[in-house]
C-alpha cells in the first residue's frame, strides 16, 4: 500500500504547489481537469446503481462554470443566474431525447453533479483569482488547513477515539477525531497568519470562523462522499490515483469547504453583504 502511494505523494505535492503558485490559466486548467475527473467519478457512482446520468452535459457545464469562476470578478451576477438556469434547462431538454428508463432520477443526478462539482468545487478557481487580485494566499491556507485537519482527525481519532461520529456512513470517524480536526485547522490557520504567510491580517474571530468552516465542513464533505459511495456499494470513487482511490476521494473535503471559504473571504473584503 505504501509503495503504491509513494509515487503519487512524491509527484503530487510538488505539482500542487507549483500549480498553486502559478495561478492564472495554469491553476484554472489544472483544477478544471480535476473537476472533470470528479464529475465522471460522481456519475460513476450513480451508474453503479444502474442509473444513467448524462455525462456529456455534466462535462460541458463543469467547463462552463469553471470559465465563469475564472472571470467572476469581471462579470455581473446576472450571468451567474443565467448559467444556473441554462444548465437546468439544458439538462431537462437533453433528457427528453435520451429515451432513458428513469428520466426523473437521471435528470436530478446530472444536475446534482453539475452543482456538486461545478458549482461547489470549482469555486476554488474564484478563490485563487481573489488571491491573484489581492496578493493574498487564502487558497494555500485552505489546502494546508484541510490537510492538517484530516491528519489531526486521523491520528487523534485512531489513538483516542472511541465513540463513533456517524457509524452507518463512516465507521472509522470518531467524535474525538472530529474535534481534533477542528483544532488542527485552527492551529494551522493561526500559525500561517502569525508568520504572515496568508498576507492578510486575520483577527482571532476570523481565525475561529475559518477553522470552523474548514474543520467542520471539510470533514462533513468527506462524510457526504462516504454516504454516496455506501449507497453505490463502492469503496473508492476511482482507481486513477494509485493507492489513493479517485480524484473525488482526494477532493471531497474541498468540495463544500471551497465555496464557504470564498464567501467568508469576500465578506472580509466587504465585497458581499
Amino acid at each position: 500500500m505504501i509503495k503504491n502511494r509513494l509515487p503519487i505523494i512524491i509527484i503530487g505535492i510538488p505539482s500542487v504547489l507549483w500549480i498553486l503558485n502559478s495561478g492564472g490559466i495554469v491553476f484554472f486548467t489544472a483544477l478544471t481537469t480535476v473537476a472533470l475527473f470528479c464529475i465522471h467519478e460522481f456519475y460513476g457512482l450513480a451508474k453503479a446503481k444502474e442509473f444513467a446520468p448524462n455525462y456529456f452535459t455534466g462535462y460541458i457545464f463543469v467547463v462552463m462554470i469553471s470559465c465563469l469562476y475564472f472571470n467572476i470578478f469581471n462579470i455581473s451576477l446576472i450571468w451567474c443566474l443565467a448559467f444556473l438556469f441554462l444548465s437546468l434547462i439544458s439538462t431537462i431538454f437533453i433528457e427528453t431525447f435520451r429515451y432513458s428508463i428513469n428520466p426523473i432520477v437521471n435528470t436530478s443526478i446530472t444536475f446534482l453533479g453539475i452543482l456538486y462539482v461545478g458549482g461547489l468545487f470549482c469555486s476554488m478557481i474564484a478563490l485563487r483569482e481573489f488571491d491573484s487580485f489581492n496578493g493574498t494566499n487564502f487558497t494555500l491556507m485552505m489546502l494546508a488547513s484541510v490537510w492538517i485537519c484530516d491528519s489531526f482527525a486521523y491520528i487523534f481519532g485512531k489513538l483516542f477515539g472511541k465513540k463513533k461520529l456517524i457509524q452507518r456512513l463512516s465507521p472509522k470517524k470518531t467524535i474525538m477525531g472530529f474535534c481534533a480536526g477542528i483544532i488542527g485547522a485552527f492551529i494551522s490557520i493561526y500559525t500561517l497568519n502569525y508568520f504572515g504567510i496568508i498576507s492578510y491580517n486575520l483577527n482571532l474571530y476570523s481565525i475561529i470562523i475559518l477553522a470552523v468552516i474548514i474543520g467542520v465542513f471539510g470533514q462533513w464533505g468527506d462524510i457526504a462522499e462516504s454516504m454516496f459511495k455506501r449507497d453505490a456499494k463502492i469503496k473508492d470513487s476511482g482507481k486513477i490515483l494509485m493507492g489513493h482511490g479517485g480524484f473525488l476521494d482526494r477532493c471531497d473535503s474541498l468540495i463544500i469547504t471551497s465555496p464557504l471559504v470564498l464567501l467568508y473571504v469576500l465578506y472580509l473584503q466587504n465585497q458581499i453583504f
